[in-house]
């Protein structure tokens, strides 16, 4: 009798424990997703001409996001914040990864544009819009204050690597001077660097320039999903099929098995664990439409993979936060 009470009181945990992490990872994604739902609505009911989408697209990228990189930044709290170790593996990870899937790309994908698609979509994850919310829920205050300092690392390297890819895909010949002119020039990591400038100096803003910064980030945040949702053409999905798929696959499984893989086997537990994880797992980023549409990449693959990416994340993410919990990992 007694054995039977500790197997009914084992499965009831069991359940308790799934339907959180269900939880968590619905409440991370739905708010994405309902914005994503709302840019569609409104192109939908021609409230707006489908130019104005572009233009608040490219508002965003070159003025609102850098406000959402540099604050990220700016607040991070250095005390909690440093573990030179896991920002070595992440560091190591999006190089590597990017170098592999650069020269897999270049390969298999003939067409440039296509390939720029196809590389941002393989390495850069949208840590800073999906990652901060799914940790708010999952880690502690000091895992907080590390993935804020991981996120002002990993960012603008992801940014250094998009610019990199996008400007040697546009289809000619690659001009080292253009390319880094490109990369000095964007505004998200002209906004990276002015945060690492801060931070590091100690100097702090005015609080009414600091509240302004940070609402001019939070509505970066929210103009580049309203015009991510606008930009969605089922009509291109049914074209674009098997690149979406195997895109999407990518994104959500091989990439976070192979880096969640090599984390654990070095040691990574618990909020380290949990880092990565948010880190490898993510949708593809948001930013990469804007940045495809400024670059002449393929953005409407680039569109259509960050909003299916960001769909079916929620599914991804909770198998990958309930499986690492059950092997007591996370």
């Amino acid at each position: 009798m007694i054995r039977s009470s500790h197997t009914v009181f084992a499965v009831c945990k069991r359940r308790v424990i799934q339907t959180e992490n269900f939880i968590i990872a619905v409440r991370c994604v739905t708010p994405m997703f309902l914005t994503l739902c709302v840019g569609l609505l409104l192109r939908r009911a021609h409230i707006v001409p489908d130019e104005a989408f572009h233009h608040l697209s490219t508002i965003s990228f070159r003025s609102l996001l850098p406000c959402v990189l540099f604050y990220n930044v700016y607040s991070a709290d250095l005390s909690a914040a440093i573990q030179p170790k896991l920002l070595l593996f992440l560091l190591l990870w999006v190089l590597v990864w990017f170098l592999v899937n650069y020269a897999a790309y270049t390969v298999s994908v003939p067409d440039p544009r296509r390939r720029g698609a196809y590389i941002q979509s393989a390495f850069r994850s949208n840590i800073a819009v999906i990652g901060v919310s799914l940790a708010q829920s999952m880690l502690s205050q000091e895992g907080l204050a590390a993935l804020a300092f991981a996120i002002s690392v990993v960012v603008p390297l992801y940014n250094v690597l998009a610019v990199i890819t996008l400007e040697t895909c546009r289809g000619g010949a690659m001009d080292p001077g253009k390319t880094l002119r490109g990369i000095v020039r964007n505004p998200l990591i002209i906004g990276c660097f002015l945060g690492v400038v801060f931070l590091f100096s100690g100097l702090r803003l005015p609080s009414p320039v600091e509240q302004t910064v940070r609402n001019l980030g939070s509505a970066g945040s929210v103009t580049t999903l309203l015009a991510l949702g606008a930009s969605f053409e089922l009509s291109g999905v049914a074209q674009n099929r098997k690149a979406i798929i195997h895109c999407t696959l990518h994104r959500l499984l091989t990439a976070p098995l192979l880096g969640l893989a090599a984390a654990i086997l070095l040691g990574f537990r618990g909020d380290a664990l949990g880092i990565v994880l948010v880190c490898l797992a993510a949708p593809t980023a948001s930013t990469a439409y804007p940045m495809a549409l400024a670059c002449d990449s393929d953005h409407q693959l680039t569109a259509q993979l960050v909003v299916i990416t960001s769909l079916l994340c929620t599914f991804t993410l909770f198998c990958w936060i309930f499986f690492l919990k059950q092997f007591g990992l996370l």
